[in-house]
């Protein structure tokens, strides 16, 4: 009888140091999101810099030679992925898909504005992020094409905790 309580506690104890354990991984997990994420494509001169942070809201940056672009909203676990949405915004501006490789394809060609009817001023896009998910690689932030997005298998979104070296051309 001795020897059962003694394996029961034990169990119980057990039972109770992995629940913990499971908690404490999701908010190490969790936290290894948060931070100041840069490019790391050198196709098109231009910088890219996605915030994530502890608030669950993230920023997103992104400019070239004669563009702007910004984005803004929040973001929620969902397994081993980040997913990031855009929240709306009260200004008007261009809207563009963060990942819509059809999108400049397809057949109405009439900008998308975030408040229908409205003159945008400035030079600034704004780039809607719906349920985009990312997951980590390594020390990268790695995006997860989504099939609808039309996009090639050998396209690549990645960013990491250092900002890229810009390349000179002659």
């Amino acid at each position: 009888m001795k020897l059962k309580s003694i394996y029961l506690i034990l169990g119980i104890l057990f039972l109770f140091i992995s629940c913990n354990k499971k908690h404490e991984t999701e908010t190490e997990i969790e936290n290894k999101f948060v931070k100041t994420w840069y490019d790391t494509e050198y196709i098109i001169p231009g910088r890219s810099k996605l915030i994530i942070k502890k608030d669950s809201t993230f920023n997103y940056t992104s400019a070239g030679c004669d563009w702007r672009s910004f984005s803004k909203g929040k973001w929620k676990m969902s397994g081993d992925f980040i997913e990031l949405t855009s929240t709306k915004v009260d200004t008007c501006y261009v809207v563009f898909p963060f990942l819509d490789c059809g999108f400049f394809d397809r057949k109405n060609k009439e900008r998308l504005l975030t408040i229908p009817n409205c003159e945008p001023k400035g030079n600034s896009d704004f780039c809607f992020f719906n349920k985009e998910k990312f997951y980590l690689k390594n020390d990268s932030l790695v995006c997860k094409i989504k099939p609808e997005s039309k996009c090639p298998d050998t396209l690549k979104i990645v960013f990491a905790k250092t900002p890229k070296i810009p390349k000179h051309y002659n």
